[in-house]
């Protein structure tokens, strides 16, 4: 069947769906009833497994990967520890030379604004944050990876120990054009070595001229967490107020000059994970495929893949509509703060072995961004009631790729993972093959009659 051909079909369904009771909650025997050649099975062998996460794309020069960067240094109690250090490559803010003549330096700060959504755990506990000058250059003409790290000086050019609070506001004096200006921000504010506050003011103009000048003087700065702590920060680094400003004055006038993370900024988060001794570890890449509970983790953390060894003896079948479900295995004693997964995606893997997003992704985004996302393939917590227990599950649509595999067109084996995964710390725990909340695939079909 043609795909336009195959997404009307999907589209019908989705909208009788909606109208009415799900047929994939009601018996096979009822359906084969009112509908000749319809059928339904929920008893499609599924194996899962936890296995680790390749390095994935972080920047790319030619789209906007990130929003949020992650920072910290996460001990969590079940999946180890989780190490997320920032590299931003900062071009000058404006194109006006600075006269830096008879100035006497102030200070050099960092700025950097919170991502309030994407900070997780139990981030508020005093953290020591330090930051690093690159002696290796980044260049935002060059691809990025996960696991991608860049040499710094040994000694770090700045530090701020503190207790996190993203969503409180701070205020600031900045000097724009020399006039003063209060600036209200939630963000953390470090200042920097005064040496390079003041090597910066003595560089020759020439340095300040273009940014290919400017960036042969500094190369940038590496964000890290100097200590453990039980949750994650995230900071918005392309934001208008997250900046390195030098503050300097003259003829008692006070002035500034910023150096800035544009999108022309080479930018990305290097991840670090250690699941040695921890709960989660025995579980990784284990060869029992029947084990009890897997384990999705965001970052460069864990995966979960989902073999169907037999579902081409589904042959000769129209997929009308196809469900696949895991149940949340609440951990036991966990904090709240370790939010489940808020959104899980589907992948395959290439012919080059990368993770791509199967097409029952990619059409729901296409049809509608997250939102688009949410309404077509799921993949969001959703709660039900079962003989008076309140559960929870992810469902997600994968109608159009079950029929792939089913003609022999795509591998067996699909793979958990988490959206917008380099942005997000979230992790869950999900019943397995071997538990009494195995997950399932419920399919309706049609006869294949041609």
């Amino acid at each position: 069947m043609r795909l336009t051909a195959y997404w009307l079909i999907v589209s019908f369904f989705l909208i009788f769906t909606a109208a009415c009771n799900d047929p994939l909650f009601l018996g096979s025997d009822l359906l084969k009833q009112d509908q000749v050649g319809l059928g339904y099975t929920d008893t499609a062998t599924i194996y899962s497994t936890t296995i680790r996460q390749d390095t994935f794309l972080i920047y790319d020069p030619s789209v906007k990967i990130l929003d949020a960067f992650l920072a910290g240094n996460f001990k969590d109690p079940y999946f180890g520890t989780t190490k997320a250090s920032i590299y931003l490559q900062y071009r000058l803010g404006t194109t006006k030379l600075p006269d830096f003549t008879g100035a006497k330096f102030d200070s050099l700060i960092l700025g950097i604004v919170y991502d309030t959504v994407r900070v997780y755990g139990d981030y508020k506990k005093e953290t020591q944050l330090n930051v690093y000058r690159l002696s290796e250059s980044m260049s935002s003409l060059v691809s990025y990876q996960s696991g991608k790290t860049f040499m710094v000086d040994p000694a770090p050019i700045g530090s701020k120990t503190f207790v996190p609070n993203p969503t409180a506001k701070i205020s600031f004096t900045d000097y724009p054009g020399s006039v003063r200006d209060t600036v209200v921000s939630n963000q953390v504010r470090i200042r920097l070595d005064d040496a390079l506050g003041n090597e910066l003011m003595t560089s020759p103009d020439s340095i300040f001229k273009t940014n290919e000048n400017f960036l042969k003087k500094f190369n940038g700065i590496k964000i890290e967490a100097a200590t453990e702590n039980a949750g994650m920060l995230a900071f918005r680094p392309l934001d208008l107020n997250s900046k390195i400003t030098l503050y300097y004055s003259k003829n008692d006038t006070s002035y500034q000059f910023e150096f800035i993370v544009s999108s022309l900024s080479a930018r990305t988060v290097s991840f670090e994970h250690n699941y040695s001794g921890s709960f989660v570890s025995p579980y990784i890449n284990n060869a029992n495929k029947s084990d009890s509970l897997v384990f999705l983790q965001g970052m460069q953390g864990t995966l979960v893949k989902v073999e169907m060894p037999h579902i081409t003896s589904l042959n000769k079948k129209i997929v009308n509509k196809a469900e696949l479900e895991f149940y949340l295995k609440p951990l036991d004693n966990d904090d709240p703060s370790y939010v489940p997964v808020q959104n899980i995606l589907i992948a395959e893997k290439n012919s080059s072995g990368k993770y791509v997003s199967i097409n029952d992704v990619l059409y729901a985004i296409t049809s509608g961004s997250e939102a688009g996302l949410n309404k077509y393939f799921g993949g969001t917590v959703v709660e039900e009631s079962v003989n008076g227990n309140k559960l929870f599950k992810y469902k997600m649509n994968i109608s159009g790729h079950i029929q792939k595999m089913i003609q022999g067109k795509a591998d067996n084996a699909i793979y958990l993972s988490v959206y917008r995964r380099p942005e997000t710390a979230n992790r869950v725990a999900l019943y397995g093959t071997g538990s009494v909340l195995a997950p399932k695939v419920k399919i309706t079909f049609t006869d294949d009659i041609l």
